[in-house]
């Protein structure tokens, strides 16, 4: 079994997913309805009837919506714009890779806030702040990158009292948020502080990775600026790909998309959670409602370069788990399960083949 590769690298949906066939009759149909400005030079903070289908989905004003080229290249202008070099910048521990190096590029003291199954722990949150307020805080409160984790309600609503209190930024990453899989879903921290809250999302997950299509909510004074940023960067996004997406999005087809995808992960989800309590039972960590993860705390010692290695040598490839946290040391014994682009099959296969290495 071990001659086959089991990738454990990266979250992202499996490319038979993808509604092609649909995908390329709302292109056709937005380029022909519209080409003069999907193929135009756009100075705006996106196509028109796109950034007014996501503000009537949200029930808010159209001003305090921008879309991009993905919502990782929105938070990056989030970084340059407001976020002072040297300043703070908290996050959860672990955290998305990706965040904590934007981060760091833009020069800020980024602090670890330790996570804990509902949420960051919100005395050492507090301890944190009575050591210095930061510009803002990166969290993803649904189904969490790496770890799975979704924030309590009661926790939205003390992060939300605090960053009033406080005066920083609540930058809600929410790309997950729609592939709730089992139970309810909470407020977002944006319903509650819509003032400090920056609410990030794309459309990878819910439609395809490769359209790099994302979209920003907050106030519209600081949307303006940040629009401005974008202007000056590159002009404007891609606007072919925004008015096939919205054209996806008015003829009602991503709600169905969305139920579609998770009754596919549901039983992945499951298959990750069952090979995990059965070939790593000392392992902790959460049990995910949705997303794409499952994270674990491997029982220690371990060292990273060593599994890594022996990993490799069973054709099991593995995300360096010490990336998800600002100070990488923390992560020596955690694992990341990318559950959504594999099989039950290869899930159960690889958990196996970790447990084999251990």
């Amino acid at each position: 079994m071990t001659n086959r590769i089991i990738n454990f690298t990266r979250g992202m949906p499996p490319s038979d997913v993808f509604p092609v066939d649909e995908l390329v009759d709302c292109s056709r149909a937005a380029l022909q309805r519209d080409p003069s400005v999907l193929l135009q030079y756009g100075r705006s903070p996106g196509y028109p009837p796109l950034c007014a289908w996501l503000a009537q989905e949200m029930g808010i004003g159209v001003d305090r919506v921008l879309t991009g080229n993905s919502s990782l290249e929105l938070f990056a202008f989030v970084t340059q714009l407001l976020l002072p070099p040297g300043a703070r910048a908290f996050v959860e521990s672990p955290s998305y890779d990706r965040a904590i190096a934007l981060l760091q590029r833009a020069g800020a003291q980024v602090v670890g806030i330790p996570l804990e199954p509902d949420g960051v722990d919100l005395a050492a949150l507090e301890a944190e702040l009575r050591r210095g307020v930061p510009a803002l805080m990166y969290l993803i409160a649904d189904f969490q990158n790496p770890s799975g984790v979704t924030t309590s309600l009661a926790k939205r609503q003390r992060l939300a009292e605090l960053a009033r209190e406080h005066g920083f930024w609540l930058v809600e990453d929410a790309p997950y948020r729609y592939l709730r899989l089992h139970g309810e879903p909470v407020p977002t921290l944006l319903s509650l502080a819509p003032e400090r809250v920056l609410h990030l999302s794309s459309f990878s997950k819910v439609l395809a990775p490769g359209l790099r299509l994302g979209y920003l909510v907050g106030p519209s004074e600081t949307v303006t600026q940040l629009a401005a940023w974008a202007v000056d960067t590159y002009i404007g996004p891609v606007l072919p790909t925004q008015g096939m997406v919205y054209e996806y999005c008015r003829r009602g087809l991503l709600k169905t998309n969305i139920a579609r995808l998770c009754e596919l992960y549901r039983p992945r989800l499951e298959a990750a959670l069952a090979a995990a309590e059965r070939h790593l039972p000392e392992a902790k960590g959460c049990r995910p409602d949705g997303g794409f993860f499952v994270g674990l705390t491997l029982p220690g010692p371990v060292r990273m370069d060593e599994l890594l290695r022996r990993a490799a040598q069973v054709n099991l490839k593995l995300s360096d788990g010490r990336g998800f946290f600002p100070c990488p040391t923390d992560g020596e014994n955690f694992i990341r399960i990318p559950f959504s682009s594999v099989t039950p099959e290869e899930i159960e296969d690889g958990v196996a083949r970790l447990s084999l290495v251990l």
